[in-house]
């Protein structure tokens, strides 16, 4: 149960990129539960429940999973080189500190491959329970955290008012009376379009020359299969076969936190497009950068959202001109 949750990573991310399924309003007040192979998110103040498989949707930096995580430690004798620290506190416990480098860049066996994605660490046990109750670490100058971070930059992940479960206790947290819950699953492209109860306009970007990324896309769905939405990621090759345009397109009848969060961005910061047979919003999101002054040299990074006979699109494009949305805007319609 997140009381509360701050990520300055992610904020910018959402800034920009716009990637992060739930942002820190979403996560405040709420509750996760992974029970290894799904996460359910429960918000009782909109009295939903999100059922998605992994335990990627709330990670503050992609790649790592860092909230809650135990399993690693299981092999940290024998990855890494340890140095048993100092005695300190985290969340006003008393902790033994133990720091952690990497034996080697890669691990390999016939059937184990692995790639540390950091340079060393340090993690705080809670002396009672073990419980790690902190982790910093400074990720490998070659991973994908690495650039977004800077030189010699360190990341901490602290928890507080941790509480093991009992293998019979009930894990999930409790649904609301009338919480509706919804459910993604990964859907073969034809088989998408054929169970999604809107229309998904494969086709259409197809005629445009952009291109699906992998043979499948998510859908989420109510449970009487009636609303939700659907999430393509598409991208659009140049002669050498290199994308230079990628799109996230969300379409549905149902508007997700993430959809909401755009809609609102691009209604209250971006402009009202009236052109090429589109009635949409338009947000370069350049321009919210304040530091960047106008972000200068950075990829086009824009969005573009409407609602026509109550289905919704949110389009977040990188790499792709005003004109380009626009023109594809009017495809998906």
């Amino acid at each position: 149960h997140f009381t509360k949750y701050q990520s300055q990573l992610a904020e910018l991310d959402e800034l920009l990129g716009g990637g992060a399924e739930f942002a820190r309003d979403d996560l405040e007040g709420a509750s996760l539960a992974f029970d290894g192979r799904t996460t359910v998110h429960v918000d009782p103040r909109a009295t939903t429940a999100l059922r998605i498989p992994g335990r990627h949707l709330y990670e503050p930096i992609p790649g790592y999973d860092l909230l809650g995580e135990v399993r690693a430690l299981d092999d940290i004798a024998r990855d890494f080189l340890l140095r048993d620290g100092e005695t300190s506190t985290a969340a006003s416990r008393p902790t033994r500190v133990v720091g952690l480098k990497p034996k080697r860049t890669t691990a390999s066996s016939a059937f184990r491959w692995v790639k540390f994605a950091l340079e060393r660490a340090e993690v705080a046990f809670d002396a009672e329970t073990l419980f790690p109750l902190r982790i910093a670490f400074v990720p490998a100058r070659d991973s994908g955290a690495a650039p977004l971070l800077g030189p010699d930059a360190t990341v901490t992940v602290e928890s507080s008012d941790v509480r093991r479960l009992d293998p019979d206790d009930d894990a999930a947290p409790a649904l609301p009376a009338d919480a509706r819950v919804f459910e993604e699953v990964e859907f073969p492209i034809p088989q998408l379009t054929e169970v999604a109860p809107f229309r998904v306009p494969v086709d259409a970007a197809r005629s445009m020359g952009y291109e699906l990324v992998g043979d499948s896309a998510r859908l989420v769905l109510d449970a009487a299969r009636e609303r939700g939405y659907a999430t393509l990621l598409l991208a659009k090759p140049d002669e050498r076969g290199r994308a230079e345009g990628v799109v996230t397109l969300r379409v549905g009848n149902y508007l997700s936190r993430w959809m909401a969060r755009r809609r609102t961005l691009a209604t209250e910061r971006g402009e009202r497009v009236d052109e090429s047979g589109v009635r949409a919003n338009y947000l370069d999101r350049r321009t919210l950068w304040k530091a960047s002054e106008g972000a200068e040299g950075l990829p086009a990074l824009a969005d573009l959202v409407w609602e026509k006979d109550g289905i919704f699109h949110v389009i977040a494009a990188e790499g792709v001109t005003r004109e380009d949305l626009i023109a594809l805007g009017a495809a998906l319609i």
